[in-house]
């Protein structure tokens, strides 16, 4: 069974403080994209991935789901590893839904969240396939829903600018809001139903993006571009590195793309995906 495994942006991140458990509460709008990596998961004796890592989500989730089924998984990367677009969430949630159906489990959407979420943090938001609302320390998903209107197709262009950063250190440095009410959300949940792209952009928020930049000043650098080039609004995606801009359409995506990558950036024109 092979399935595509999609990046994600934030399009809000809130940083709501530190639970007893030494995560961080978090609350975002987490959105699927177009860059994927694909994730193939054939029938086998054994247990095996050639993802090629030593912290491997793929057998973590795998084993989290049945540690006495075997399964042979293959991962072609495109996404960036450590960019924020939460690949390797990515791959995990994916193989989870193969395995759902190569071992004949049955089992929701809900309840693979729920093993995906003794994975890692961003699994259970990519297990549901569109754009959610991510709460708790990833755990709490539920679609996000408009009122009204449908989820709009936004333009994107992502820009990674080569540089790792470290989520355990962005998140050391990130302070967290004093108040937690949902303003955040509710200003995006009626950008998004305006469709009108200054206000969605002007609702873009991501709580570790001061701790990021101030990390590594690339990300900074790789923002300005952004807006320099004509995206609407950019911010940085989770924890960094990759950035994203939120552009008019595809075509202006590509030419903003094709300026980035001949400063030396890597970068993509991609799509929210929306079941």
């Amino acid at each position: 069974m092979k399935i595509e495994a999609f990046a994600k942006v934030n399009l809000t991140l809130e940083v709501l403080g530190v639970r007893e458990d030494g995560f961080h509460a978090l609350r975002s709008i987490v959105a699927p994209v177009s860059l994927s990596d694909t994730v193939r998961v054939e029938p086998a004796e054994a247990l095996s991935s050639d993802a090629g890592f030593a912290d491997d989500l793929c057998l973590k989730a795998a084993r989290a789901l049945d540690p006495s089924r075997g399964a042979a998984i293959s991962v072609v990367k495109r996404i960036p590893v450590g960019g924020g677009l939460g690949g390797g969430s990515s791959d995990a949630a994916a193989t989870l839904l193969a395995l759902n159906g190569v071992w004949n489990l049955g089992l929701s959407r809900e309840e693979l969240a729920a093993v995906g979420a003794t994975v890692g943090s961003d699994v259970p938001a990519l297990v549901f396939g569109g754009p959610v609302l991510m709460e708790g320390r990833g755990e709490k998903v539920s679609p996000f829903r408009l009122d009204g209107a449908s989820f709009p197709r936004l333009d994107l262009v992502l820009c990674n600018p080569g540089v790792p950063s470290s989520t355990r250190e962005v998140y050391a440095g990130c302070m967290s809001r004093v108040t937690s009410g949902p303003s955040i959300v509710y200003n995006m949940r009626k950008a998004l139903e305006s469709g009108d792209l200054e206000r969605i952009a002007a609702s873009m928020v991501n709580d570790l993006q001061e701790s990021a930049v101030r990390l590594h000043p690339e990300i900074g650098g790789a923002l300005e571009l952004l807006k320099k080039s004509g995206a609407v609004g950019s911010a940085v995606s989770g924890s960094g590195s990759t950035v994203f801009g939120l552009v008019p359409d595809e075509a202006r995506g590509r030419e903003i793309a094709a300026f980035l990558e001949s400063q030396g950036l890597a970068a993509w024109t991609v799509h929210t995906i929306v079941p």
